[in-house]
């Protein structure tokens, strides 16, 4: 007889009433939550002349984003800035009723102790939990408009593109380079993760109500490369009407308060010994009490950075190397004063190579030293200058670096590494010079500033801010655009953010007229 199969039967079968529970435990929180957040957005008023500006990084630290809030605030836009808070951002922001700042939470101190590979996905969660609660639940209203700083990529437009599709807000992408371009510069253009990068941001990227661009260069690539829908217009990025020279007060005064927190302490050659404030490395009180530059002070020389790998300091040390051996072998040069402002991972390393130059006694007559100084010191900061350099090289050749467009609008000559774009903002022998490597730049300057104070080239140089202090701005047009529209003004003319973003933005983007 043959045997007859029988299903084997569990000794011990779970309830259906406790597999219920569990599906109930697990659908039904999230299905509550879901339905009290379309309540909740279905409740949330929309507002016209209402903007949210985003940046997944430190406000104080992106300049432009603080400009774009500053700018709509000034228009009457009730205005969210969202992003992190490390440094304080700029003090007129902070002065306008209409600007409303919503700072990110960051990840726990201990993430940041993780290697790179974890530490990234870690701090994304953060940024998507943080950016969505922030924009759902803390800005009161579904904004009209938001605008967004690419980059970082990952997961900023994505999340641009999630809060535009819930809230009905018009997104505005502000190319400041591409994301990916950056990536491989840490891990190399060949991995993976950048082929990813690039996916995720020409998907995310490609769609907006309008984009802006730093550059022509970057305008024509990513237009042509990712096919990018939507208005597209360049907006340069110009200095706000404060960047100006500073007078001799108030350089005074900002070496008071800074020369104490420079670490190792400027040498006594640059700075006599006075216990009643009477001197400091550029300026000294005359004889009227009133504070002035000091005849016998030393160029200064400024560079800003955030120490990433696109900018090699390297070449300036090289630079210095060369100065150093002009002066020694008696060229009349002054002495040297480099200071460097910024944050990030690479300082440690050049502020040894600068110790040990000095420690040695390799530059006796060149000072360098990093620091950082606020917002509201920057452009005073800036101001002080007699020539300014710039080591960026950009990840993608196609964005410029904002510290030179600082400079620029503080009157001060910048000496700017080479790469392809750079000659939308530095035109050789007018407002600066370009170098391709450390020996030419140690070559120009020792070439503009002999003779300092009165050094012939950095006149001359020097002249070309002077010329357009004398020069108005040139009258309000449409700006170019790749919608066809005409521009009948000059959108390479050199004029304020102000001017520039109400020709590029106010009129153009948005479409507003006077």
């Amino acid at each position: 007889m043959s045997a007859i199969f029988e299903p084997h039967k569990a000794e011990n079968p779970i309830p259906g009433s406790l597999i219920l529970a569990i599906f109930f435990a697990i659908v039904l929180p999230f299905f509550i939550g879901s339905m009290l957040f379309i309540a909740k957005m279905n409740s949330k008023p929309a507002r016209k002349r209402s903007a949210t500006v985003l940046v997944l990084g430190d406000v104080g630290r992106s300049p432009r984003i603080m400009y774009h809030a500053e700018s709509l605030a000034k228009h009457g836009w009730e205005t969210s800035l969202v992003g992190y808070h490390e440094t304080d951002p700029i003090p007129s922001l902070l002065e306008i009723p209409h600007v409303h700042l919503h700072y990110l939470s960051s990840p726990p101190r201990l993430v940041s102790s993780l290697p790179w590979i974890l530490r990234a996905p870690i701090r994304i969660a953060y940024q998507i939990v943080s950016v969505l609660h922030t924009c759902f639940f803390r800005v009161p209203v579904h904004t009209e408009l938001l605008i967004v700083q690419n980059p970082p990529s990952i997961p900023t437009l994505a999340l641009a593109q999630l809060v535009c599709l819930i809230a009905g807000s018009r997104l505005v992408i502000d190319w400041h380079n591409t994301g990916y371009s950056i990536l491989s510069l840490r891990v190399g253009k060949q991995n993976p993760l950048v082929k990813v990068a690039k996916w995720f941001e020409a998907t995310f990227g490609q769609s907006a109500y309008a984009h802006l661009f730093v550059t022509h260069a970057l305008q024509e690539y990513l237009v042509k490369e990712w096919h990018l829908e939507g208005k597209s217009y360049v907006l340069h990025d110009r200095p706000p009407a404060h960047f100006r020279r500073t007078n001799p007060m108030s350089a005074h005064e900002l070496f008071l308060r800074l020369t104490p927190s420079l670490q190792p302490p400027l040498p006594d050659l640059l700075l006599p010994k006075s216990d009643d404030g009477a001197y400091t490395a550029l300026t000294h009180r005359g004889s009227n009490g009133m504070p002035e530059l000091r005849p016998d002070r030393p160029a200064l020389l400024v560079s800003s950075t955030s120490w990433t790998a696109d900018e090699d300091f390297s070449l300036l040390i090289t630079a210095l190397d060369q100065y150093q051996a002009a002066l020694t072998r008696g060229s009349p040069l002054p002495k040297l004063l480099v200071l460097i402002t910024g944050k990030g991972a690479l300082r440690g390393a050049f502020e040894k190579t600068v110790a040990a130059r000095e420690n040695s006694g390799a530059w006796k007559d060149v000072t360098v030293r990093c620091t950082f100084v606020a917002a509201k010191d920057y452009p005073v900061l800036l101001g002080c200058a007699d020539l300014g350099v710039s080591l960026h090289t950009s990840s993608s050749g196609r964005d410029l670096p904002m510290k030179v467009v600082d400079m620029f609008g503080c009157g001060v000559p910048v000496l700017a590494k080479s790469f392809p774009c750079i000659g939308e903002l530095v035109k050789e022998g007018k407002n600066g010079m370009v170098f391709d490597n450390g020996a030419q730049l140690g070559e120009q300057l020792t070439d503009v500033l002999p003779n300092f104070s009165s050094s012939p080239k950095l006149d001359q140089l020097r002249s070309f801010f002077v010329a357009l202090e004398q020069t108005s701005p040139g009258g309000h047009s449409t700006p170019r655009s790749r919608t066809g529209a005409a521009d009948a003004g000059d959108d390479d003319a050199w004029t304020t953010w102000d001017d520039n973003w109400d020709r590029v933005v106010y009129r153009g983007v948005l479409g507003i007229r006077p």
